[in-house]
Order: C-alpha cells, then structure tokens, then sequence
C-alpha cells in the first residue's frame, strides 16, 4: 500500500505543479477577471460530468476489487459515457440559462456547446485511472493524470506566442486534454479496452453508484458552488480571487486524497481495519493541519508575487478556508476506507449536511454581494462533513472500538513505526 500511495501522491502533485504553472500563466495574462471568466465558461461541463458520473467514480475500482472483468467494467463506463453525452446536451439545449451571465455575454453559444467534449472523455479518463488503481498499475496513472496537464501547458505556452491567450483558447484546450489520459488508458488496457456489455455489473455499478452518488453532486457543490454564486453576482474579478483561495486551498488535500483512493480497493478486498485506517487518518490529519499553518503564514507573500499583485485580495479568503480544508483532511481519508466497506452512503450524508452550510452561505453571499460569506460557509461545511464522517467510521467499525483518541490525539510514536517499517503496513 506505501509504494502505491507515494506513486499516487507523485502522480497528483506532478499534475498540481502542471496546473499551478497552467493557473499562473492564466491569470498573469488575463487578470483576475479574465481567470474568473474562464472558471465559469469550464464549470458548467465539469459539474454536468460529475452529476452524471453515477458509478463512474470510485465504481470502477470497487468493482475490479470485487473481481469484476476489465472488458465489463469499460462496457458500463462507455455506456456511461454516451448518456452523460446525451443529457448534458439536452440540458443546455433547454436551460440555457444554467450559464452565469458573464459567461453569456463573452462567450458565443456554439462554443458554448463545443464544451461538450468534456463530458464523455473525463468520464472515461476517470473510469481508466480508477481501474489502473485497482490493478495496481501506478506506472499507468501517473501518465493518466501528467500527460493532459502537460498537454494543456504546452498548448497554452504555444497560443500565448502564437495568438495570445484569450477565455475562449483557455477553455478550448482545457477541455480537450482528457482525451490525452484516455489515451493511455487505452494502450495499458491492450485488449481488454473492448467492452463487453453485461447487465449485472451495470446494475452492481449503478447500485455502488447510487448509493455515494448524491454525495459525491453535494461534494462538487460544496466545492464549487462559490465560484457559481461569485458569477451570478455579476462579479467575475472576485469569482478570479475566490478561485485563487480555493485552488491554493485545496492544495493541501493531494496526500489524503492519494490515501483514500489507494485504501478503497484494498478495503474492498478486506486488506484493511478501522484501527489502521484510524492511525493512517491522524496522519494525513495532523500533517494537513501543519501545512495549512505554513501556508497561512505565507501567504500574504507567496500569492501576489506568483500569481500577481492583482490577486493580493484572495488572502483573507484563504485564511477563512484554511481551517476546515486542513479539518476535512480526515474525512478525505475515511471515507475511502467506508467505500471500500460498501458504504459510500455516509459520505452522501456528510456532503448534504456541508452543502446545507454552503447553502445559507451562498444565499448571504448573494443578498450582500460579499464573498466572504461564501468563503465562511465553506469552511464551516468541511467542518460539518468532517464531523459526519467520523460518526460514520465509528459506528461501521463499532465492533473494533475505535477511539477518538486514535483519530485526533498525535500519535508520534506509531507514525514513526508506519515509516520505519512499511513492510508491516502492507500487511
């Protein structure tokens, strides 16, 4: 599980490095504002892909943990893939209006539409990386996740010389680059990347899915619904700042994130207990929190002078959202090991209850056009969804007895038996 980890966790901080080079060049040449705008124009696709992802996500690896066929597997995530299509298509067609007002007036509606393209190759670069995780493959998902942030970086740095950069190129090629992950996927499948169609994983899929998938749409909202709400307000220089606290923000969950898609797998193959579980989350818990002090410490310095001075104002809201990103560490990590259990639910519920804190947050933030209401919100959700979480793990391993001291109080001397003997945590 270590090397797994560390390749996972190269993986994702290889593709963070990308994007913050991605995200710096951005906003250098188009400024708060134009960065605002083109979170806007990409939102819309990313959060219709998530919506319509049931079972798409952590579905894959709990079912090649369950011993499920690749070839069955990919059936279901094409056929996926194709709906999404299809409804996302529908309901742009229909609700135009889903887009905020920014968006419709700086943006024509036929490449509007072309941002479409996002929907079916995301799913299926997700659903490839997720297999490749169960199998153990990291060699293969550190180029799903690294070559589409290495081709957007290099198509942008090409525009910027050739044409400059403008909101319309960025989104373009922003969502064009899952194809480049789906690539890969595709050539570490070899054969197995011909589907076969079989409705009893599809059902098992939708099952899993159903289950954590509301909470993976309240998650997503929880998120992003500020750069949402910042938009609907006709403010896309602040939606640029808040985009800013809430990308830096959420730099410090890559290490609990990498722990929990490694746990679901092994979890589902009955590789794991709540005790060991407990000890790997007050890590990754009390590391986070330590990064997050630094981070606040340096902030003041560190954003203007890479981002900009332009972005000085996403400070304050970063300070207002580091203490329940550095809360929502142990959350990140325990709900993989509940999914793993077969029970993604509570992470449904504990996304509701955050997403109700955002909610109200949202409705101030549009009733006094003040962003740090959002930023507030967002804070106290994690917090609320920490909490749920915890409640959860306990009550699923009730029979273990885990305690609240082994999730909160430092356990110094256990990390260090963790890191001298990785051998031993394998097993």
């Amino acid at each position: 599980m270590v090397k797994s980890f560390f390749w996972l966790f190269a993986t994702q901080v290889s593709g963070v490095a990308a994007a913050l080079i991605v995200g710096i060049i951005v906003s250098r040449k188009l400024g708060p504002e134009g960065q605002g705008l083109c979170q806007l124009a990409i939102l819309v696709p990313v959060a219709m892909t998530l919506m319509l992802a049931i079972g798409g996500g952590a579905g894959p690896s709990f079912l090649i943990g369950r011993g499920a066929p690749v070839k069955e597997v990919w059936g279901w995530l094409v056929v996926l893939a194709v709906s999404a299509t299809a409804v996302t298509f529908l309901v742009l067609t229909w609700f135009p209006s889903v887009w905020p007002r920014p968006i419709l007036t700086s943006i024509p509606w036929n490449l509007r539409m072309g941002l479409l393209v996002y929907v079916p190759l995301q799913i299926l670069a997700n659903g490839g990386a997720a297999i490749l995780v169960a199998q153990d493959r990291m060699r293969y998902v550190f180029w799903v996740g690294m070559l589409p942030r290495l081709g957007q970086l290099a198509a942008l740095i090409i525009v910027a010389l050739g044409w400059g950069l403008t909101v319309v190129y960025v989104a373009t090629i922003y969502v064009w680059m899952p194809f480049l992950g789906l690539l890969v996927s595709l050539i570490a499948f070899k054969g197995q990347a011909i589907p076969r169609w079989r409705l009893s994983i599809m059902k098992q899929a939708l099952g899993f899915g159903i289950k954590g998938h509301l909470g993976n749409v309240a998650q997503f909202l929880n998120y992003r619904v500020g750069l949402y709400v910042t938009g609907l307000m006709l403010m896309p220089r602040q939606t640029g700042l808040y985009w800013l606290a809430v990308t830096f923000s959420e730099l410090l969950w890559y290490a609990p994130s990498a722990v929990s898609s490694v746990l679901l797998p092994r979890v589902a193959r009955s590789e794991s207990d709540g005790t060991r579980t407990a000890l790997i989350a007050n890590a990754m818990g009390w590391g986070t929190v330590v990064l997050g002090g630094v981070a606040a410490v340096t902030s003041p310095w560190l954003l203007p002078r890479i981002w900009g001075v332009s972005f000085k104002g996403a400070v304050p809201l970063l300070w207002i959202l580091l203490p329940g990103v550095s809360l929502f560490a142990w959350s990140k990590v325990l709900t993989g090991d509940l999914a793993g259990k077969g029970h993604p639910e509570w992470g449904t519920w504990s996304s509701l209850a955050g997403f109700a804190v955002v909610a109200a947050g949202s409705f101030l933030a549009l009733r006094t056009h003040q962003v740090l209401w959002m930023a507030t919100s967002q804070s106290l959700s994690y917090l609320v969804a920490m909490t749920l979480v915890v409640w959860g793990f306990r009550y699923v391993h009730s029979g273990e007895k885990v305690s609240w001291q082994s999730l909160f109080c430092p356990q110094f001397s256990l990390w260090w038996t963790m890191v001298r003997r990785p051998r031993e945590t394998e097993q």
